[in-house]
């Protein structure tokens, strides 16, 4: 049996600014950890199932876990396995991985947990629902070559050999072992990586450490444009945490509030705010903005530790401005006379466009914003514009830095970010509609507000129209209006609850239709006749 390397500190610690602790790194893959597979409730069981379409409605992402009955879900202790104990050992293996991991005797891995070394069998159950729970799933993702690659299996991510028991070239175990199964196998050795603060990983719950590796990929992107702050919707979240979604924001606030608090008082977060949305299904959702604190910029900049060879942007203030369009290049070359083809003022236009579309992908992606673009990307750009337009085009370089990032993708040229039009119009759409449903929702709120305003002011003016007639009528004749009232009512109604206040309500009503006061309904037509 070839030996595996013994797990080393997941890298050398990095000095922080002062004040903050040094961190220790961590590199996982980008992959599959970014989908769920744990159950991190205490209580309860998950359904994990998710799937995305394209706006073409094709299919561009399935992932599904299920799990053996006689083990369980895995849950808190299997996560913190696979996390703390599996991914160091993957991390120090380096590429191309062994397919046989030796990680340890059990009361070594409890050790390194914080885990009662008493209770090993815990850790032993834990491992095998971690084994046997099975994945179904489509998906593609770019490899660190910068080729795209195509998970489509059901599959375990690995096997589980424990001491005394027989490895396949037919040992005996002298630790537990893993055995990687191909597809998990697959995807660790060509997958890019991320780093993460191993120590803070430690040291939070497991809900919270979830929520840590979810919204680091926005933090972290949020930081290498120079963006102030990241989003994220709550359906986002829960849908990659495999956390309940609750529908009402008091339930929202007291869930999340409990994730969000470590990463507050440790200074990773600055502040997290909340405004509410829908979803693209007219569903109640919630956009969460969070503002970095020190110790995500000082995670930031040891992540980044290596000469780059342009300027870093500023870790904070608003996004770069999109370059200025430079004078339109020449749509053609000069015919064979010599003189060039005469363009018109829409043509101009166009052109002017691609090439500060371009530019502007030369400056997120390169920070040169004053290359002067090739004839392919020209014509890439203009055909993008001609088909969808200025603003689709802009938001696929917007989309495009964000979805290039997660894959440490680094495209050259324009043509680079063409393979996420489908995707970057998607999002589009859904950001259109969850736009419009925003509008809808504030033009909701308008009228509401104006309704309750205007109902105030006929409540008010009715109040004060029918104190003037008390004082104003006979009082032989304002009692004997109240006193029908009262008996009509005491004949209508025999419940006692709320009787004395839908009494009064009554008599009211009898003496304004006695002096044809307007109803709430004849009351705007009333207003307008002055």
């Amino acid at each position: 049996m070839t030996p595996t390397p013994a797990p080393q500190p997941p890298n050398p610690a990095v000095s922080p600014p002062v004040g903050l602790p040094p961190l220790t790194i961590i590199r996982t893959e980008t992959v599959l950890s970014r989908l769920p597979i744990h159950n991190l409730a205490k209580k309860g069981r998950v359904h994990i199932q998710i799937t995305q379409k394209d706006a073409a409605g094709d299919l561009i992402l399935r992932w599904e876990v299920s799990y053996n009955d006689r083990y369980g879900q895995p849950r808190q202790l299997a996560y913190k396995l696979d996390t703390l104990i599996i991914n160091r050992h993957i991390e120090a293996c380096g590429r191309p991985l062994p397919k046989i991991l030796k990680l340890g005797s059990l009361r070594a891995i409890a050790t390194v947990l914080g885990f009662p070394t008493a209770h090993t069998n815990h850790l032993k159950h834990a491992l095998l629902q971690n084994a046997f729970a099975a994945i179904t799933a489509k998906l593609r993702y770019r490899a660190i070559d910068g080729t795209e690659h195509t998970l489509e299996a059901g599959f375990t991510r690995y096997s589980v050999v424990f001491t005394g028991e027989r490895l396949p070239d037919g040992s005996t175990a002298d630790a537990v072992y893993l055995l990687l199964n191909e597809p998990y196998w697959e995807v660790l050795n060509h997958a890019p990586t991320r780093p993460l603060d191993y120590d803070y990983l430690k040291a939070l719950a497991p809900a919270a450490q979830r929520c840590y590796e979810i919204i680091s990929y926005k933090l972290f992107a949020a930081l290498k444009y120079g963006h102030p702050q990241a989003t994220l919707l709550y359906s986002e979240y829960c849908t990659f945490s495999a956390q309940q979604r609750y529908q009402d924001y008091e339930h929202i606030k007291k869930q999340m509030y409990k994730v969000h608090k470590p990463h507050v008082a440790s200074g990773y977060l600055e502040s997290v705010r909340y405004e509410a949305t829908t979803d693209a299904e007219g569903h109640p959702d919630w956009l969460m903005t969070y503002v970095p604190g020190p110790k995500a910029h000082a995670a930031y900049a040891a992540f980044n530790t290596r000469p780059r060879r342009r300027a870093a942007r500023p870790a904070a203030g608003p996004p770069p401005a999109r370059p200025a369009a430079a004078p339109a290049l020449p749509r053609a070359l000069p015919a064979a006379g010599g003189i060039a083809a005469p363009s018109s003022p829409a043509d101009d236009t166009l052109t002017a466009q691609a090439q500060a579309l371009v530019q502007d992908f030369h400056q997120r992606f390169h920070g040169t914003p004053d290359v002067v673009p090739s004839a392919k990307e020209l014509t890439q750009a203009r055909t993008l514009l001609t088909r969808h337009g200025l603003e689709q085009a802009r938001y696929l370089v917007d989309f495009s830095v964000t979805a290039a990032q997660e894959t440490a993708y680094r495209p050259q040229t324009f043509g680079g970010i063409l393979q996420y039009t489908a995707r970057a119009r998607a999002d589009y759409a859904q950001a259109q509609e969850r736009a419009a449903a925003e509008e809808r929702a504030r033009a909701e709120r308008r009228r509401a507000q104006a309704d309750e305003h205007r109902r105030r002011q006929y409540e008010d003016e009715r109040a004060a129209r029918l104190a003037q007639l008390r004082a104003t009528t006979p009082p032989d004749v304002l009692a004997a209006i109240e006193q029908a009232a009262a008996t009509q009512f005491d004949r209508d109604h025999t419940s006692p609850f709320g009787r004395d206040l839908l009494r009064r309500y009554a008599i009211d009503d009898a003496v304004a239709a006695h002096f044809q006061l307007p109803s709430w309904a004849e009351w705007p037509a009333a207003q307008a006749q002055g």
